[in-house]
């Protein structure tokens, strides 16, 4: 659907993920104690139909935790929605590391 494209248009090109990092480098600094500069990004981990709607409409929510963000979504019945961006990550940061 329209709306989709319009929304991954927005999330992977309109979006600069590296300015809004340099924006809030100031704030970032005192709670990053690892020293590591962490770039934000966005990356599509999934695309494609599925038969059943999960969510109503869309909504952004702060989760503080892992824990809690896959808690978010199991109430809905998708938590493998963040097992698969999830793994992803760590198999990321394992290849970064080698």
């Amino acid at each position: 659907p329209k709306q989709q494209r319009k929304f991954r248009r927005l999330m992977m090109h309109r979006i600069k993920w590296a300015e809004s990092r340099t924006r809030n480098k100031e704030k970032d600094d005192s709670d990053d104690e690892s020293g590591v500069d962490k770039t934000n990004r966005c990356v599509l981990v999934w695309e494609g139909m599925v038969k059943t709607r999960s969510f109503d409409e869309m909504k952004f929510k702060m989760c503080p935790t892992e824990s809690f963000a896959r808690e978010q979504l199991k109430k809905l019945g998708v938590e493998h929605y963040w097992d698969l961006a999830y793994s992803g990550t760590v198999l990321e940061l394992a290849g970064d590391d080698s």
